[in-house]
Order: C-alpha cells, then structure tokens, then sequence
C-alpha cells in the first residue's frame, strides 16, 4: 500500500462521485516509553489522527490513521478521497468539529471542490452548555429553539440570543459557557450553512468518522489499562485500517 500513498493523490479521473464525504478527527492513545518490562515507565497520551472517506450514498467508507505531522494526515486524507470516488467534477463535503487542522487541510487537500461544515452535533454541545445561563428553568426548550434555527440557517439569530446573556469579560472559561459558544459560532459563521447541506441529503454530523474511531481505533488500542509503543501503535493502527478497508489481502500480496 506504501506504493499508493508515494504516487499524487491528484491524479484524478475525469469523471467520480458527484459528492464525497471527507471527515477527520484525533483520538488521544495512551503510550509509554521503551524500557524494561519491569517497573513503572512514564506514560503519555499522543493524538493520533483518523481519516476518512466515502462517496455519497455508498456503504464503504476509506479510512487512514497516523501518529504523523498534519500534513501526513492530510496527504492520507486525499488518498482515501481518492480511493473513495473523488473525481475532476466532485465536490468535497467536509464535516468536522471545527479544530484548525482540519480546516487548513480541507483548504491544502481538497481546494475549490471542498467545503467545510461545523458539525452540529458539536455546536448543539456548546448550545446546551449555554442553555443552563440563557433559559435556567427550560434549557431543553430553549437548545431546541436555536438549533431549529440553525437548520433554517437563521445563524445570527442563535448568535444575537448568546449575546443577550454573555458573561462578563474577565470571566474564566470554565465559568463561561455563553461566551464559549458565541465566539465558537462568530468565529465560524460561514462553516454553518446547515440548510445546503440537509437540501443535497449530505450529512450535517460527523457520525462517519466518530463510528470510525470506535471499531478501527478505539476497539483494539484503547482498552482498559493498555498503553502503547508509539511504533507499535502505529503499525496496529495501520493493520486496523487495511481490515476495515478490505484490503487485508494486500498485506500477504
């Protein structure tokens, strides 16, 4: 498989899939340092991240993981694109929690042909963070509200109900989830077209890649009481993803 990853992924055919769904994300795996079997050696948990893509309305999904630099991640990202149906006339739907990473890489792998949505899921977390402040007796009721709104993609109007109820500057975070969620969606206006995404029938949840992170990564590397060789997580992680991309016989290939 090394032999793929070595070529561009930019090499793309004419014609693919109308829509590929590209999701990523980071789990923390806990490792320990080489040493002796015998005696307590320092442990550390070290993000690795997780890659994946899938043509619309297509029950397979490509996945790829890595301990490696973000750009690694990304390059990877834009094979599994590739492998998953991305063509000259796709477009790239991007679902992710909002972390900078993967933002910049949607921008450097996929270019034009990709957009990026917040993940409601993540949003309507910070929603019922602030609800507690904003409606203290309906809190339910009012995270509701605001992400119906947000499926009508009446943004600022979720944004002007945060403001109303904005803790004082100063405040720490911890201490603030109004001001939490309101810079959250500011920062993000134009990752929340929820709208677009639900008229298409393309996903506004990153399920793809947290249900990727359960059976491919989490199922073997982060068992209870297990700590990992970098290296050899790496190498696990790597045997993980050929299984769930059927592709286990290349090993023995």
């Amino acid at each position: 498989m090394e032999e793929v990853y070595r070529e561009s992924f930019r090499i793309l055919p004419a014609r693919g899939a109308d829509q590929v769904i590209g999701e990523a994300d980071g789990t923390m795996i806990c490792t320990v340092a080489p040493g002796p079997r015998k005696g307590k050696r320092p442990r550390d948990w070290k993000e690795m991240r997780l890659v994946a893509a899938q043509a619309l309305g297509s029950v397979t999904t490509v996945y790829w993981a890595t301990f490696g630099s973000v750009g690694k991640a990304g390059r990877r990202w834009g094979h599994c694109a590739r492998q998953a149906g991305w063509g000259l006339n796709s477009a790239i739907h991007v679902v992710g929690d909002g972390a900078e990473w993967i933002e910049l890489q949607r921008q450097e792998v996929f270019q034009q042909q990709g957009s990026f949505l917040c993940d409601f899921f993540h949003v309507s977390e910070y929603l019922g963070a602030a609800a507690h402040t904003c409606r203290p007796q309906q809190p339910q009721t009012w995270r509701r509200t605001q992400q119906q709104r947000l499926r009508r993609g009446a943004v600022q109007k979720v944004i002007k109900a945060l403001e109303a109820h904005l803790e004082p500057e100063g405040t720490a975070k911890e201490e603030a989830p109004v001001r939490n969620g309101h810079r959250y969606l500011n920062n993000r206006r134009d990752c929340l077209d929820y709208p677009r995404a639900l008229k298409l029938g393309l996903p506004i949840g990153s399920g793809m890649i947290e249900s990727g992170h359960r059976h491919v990564l989490q199922a073997r590397l982060k068992k209870a009481g297990t700590a990992w060789l970098p290296d050899h997580a790496d190498q696990i992680a790597h045997l993980r993803v050929l299984r769930a991309n059927q592709q286990w016989q290349s090993l023995w290939n």
